[in-house]
């Protein structure tokens, strides 16, 4: 609880707000109250970093678990498609430390929007910036991708695209993760 409280600067007076919010979603949700801590433990740093708020990570750990079942695994998962949606030299390096496979890692960002190219969005395809150029976060990315999921789907060679589109987001080791999440939209 610690490292989350570190990475959100949530302070110690604020700490029960935390408490509250965990146990509620796991008094509610098919996940418990340490495993939303053990996930973030491992992914919270990540999410701050990618501009989500602590809601969005419980969302987020939340909605992967109740497939995955593996918190552990979770926060991985939200750990790498955090860095990997940035493309940065720095969480490259960060990847790559944690053994994750970086092969085509330069070319993920400009390679999804071509991937989510449906006619709900003009072909245009799903833009991880906002207006102004900065990266939405990854839990509106990820919402955002989830939202036409079953449309990329249904085009011809959807299903490729589906599979291209998890590898990019989340590597070949952490795709299961980012598919839990893609599939349950609604979820979030």
């Amino acid at each position: 609880l610690i490292s989350v409280m570190q990475a959100y600067s949530i302070t110690a007076d604020q700490s029960m707000d935390l408490i509250d919010k965990v146990n509620d979603v796991g008094n509610n949700y098919a996940i418990s109250t340490d495993e939303i801590v053990d996930s973030l433990q491992r992914s919270s740093a990540a999410l701050v970093a990618a501009g989500n708020t602590i809601d969005e990570a419980v969302a987020l750990t939340t909605v992967a678990n109740e497939v995955v079942q593996n918190p552990e695994s979770v926060g991985a998962g939200l750990k790498t498609v955090s860095l990997r949606l940035r493309g940065t030299s720095e969480a490259k390096r960060e990847l790559e430390e944690s053994g994750e496979d970086v092969s085509d890692y330069t070319e993920n960002i400009s390679k999804l929007k071509a991937l989510t190219a449906v006619k709900s969005n003009d072909f245009a395809g799903f833009d991880i910036l906002t207006d102004d150029g900065a990266y939405k976060s990854t839990y509106e990315i990820l919402k955002g991708i989830g939202k036409i999921w079953k449309e990329i789907g249904e085009q011809s060679g959807g299903d490729l695209a589906q599979a291209n589109i998890l590898e990019k987001m989340f590597g070949k080791n952490r795709a299961h993760i980012g598919a839990a999440i893609v599939q349950n939209p609604d979820r979030l």
